[in-house]
């Protein structure tokens, strides 16, 4: 609850109060947009810490504490997933990727769009908005559809993609208790809101290296002897 609380509070900071002071994008594709134009501003200043060399510390850290997206779907009155979804459907997530960047790519090089005229300091705020608007249009139906608040997630969102390589070096870790046994209750697993099987690493005392958790600690939360740490 502790976490739901504080992404929450976070959110206004990122979503709209930074936005609308610098009139400044943080989306994905508008930081490929001014980086096409050599405009290294504080959008792409916050993309580098938090999604490309941040990870190197706190891997996921920024989905589980900071996404403004997810600060809205954790809290809507869903589980954490019933439905059993086949782990392939996370490449999904390359074809939103690839569009991100070929949107301004498209814009820039066949449309000769000028974002030193039409986009930086005049236009990102509205670009930002909308789109983040699609990013709730999509993420929030597709939680009821299956019954998983971060479907979206781990199904959609292109910025995942763009943290896993430096995450996967990531220093913080869900790490086992070497003192307590794991009791194979699947206790972890259940909760997970990333789908990771946080139980087979217990019950090999290995620290959880899958690019996809968040450190939420749900599942230390819930571990009833108490094995992860």
């Amino acid at each position: 609850m502790g976490r739901k609380i504080a992404i929450l509070m976070i959110m206004p900071s990122l979503l709209f109060f930074v936005p609308i002071v610098n009139n400044e994008n943080f989306q994905l594709e508008g930081v490929v947009m001014i980086v096409l134009v050599g405009f290294f501003s504080k959008g792409f200043i916050h993309y580098c810490i938090a999604k490309i060399f941040g990870p190197l510390v706190w891997r996921r850290g920024f989905c589980g504490y900071a996404c403004w997206t997810a600060a809205v779907l954790d809290w809507l009155p869903i589980s954490n997933g019933t439905r059993n979804v086949p782990r392939s459907y996370r490449n999904i997530r390359f074809i939103s990727l690839a569009i991100s960047f070929m949107i301004p790519l498209y814009l820039v090089f066949v449309l000769s769009f000028d974002p030193w005229t039409g986009f930086i300091n005049k236009n990102e705020m509205k670009w930002m908005f909308i789109s983040n608007a699609i990013y709730y249009i999509i993420s929030m139906p597709l939680a009821f559809i299956l019954s998983d608040k971060r479907a979206f997630c781990k199904y959609v969102c292109p910025v995942s993609l763009v943290m896993k390589p430096s995450a996967s070096l990531g220093l913080l870790k869900i790490k086992p208790n070497p003192d307590k046994v794991c009791i194979g209750c699947s206790a972890c697993n259940k909760v997970c809101p990333m789908g990771v099987d946080v139980m087979n690493y217990m019950k090999h005392n290995k620290a959880v290296t899958d690019t996809e958790c968040i450190l939420c600690n749900d599942c230390g939360i819930v571990c009833p002897v108490r094995k992860i740490k």
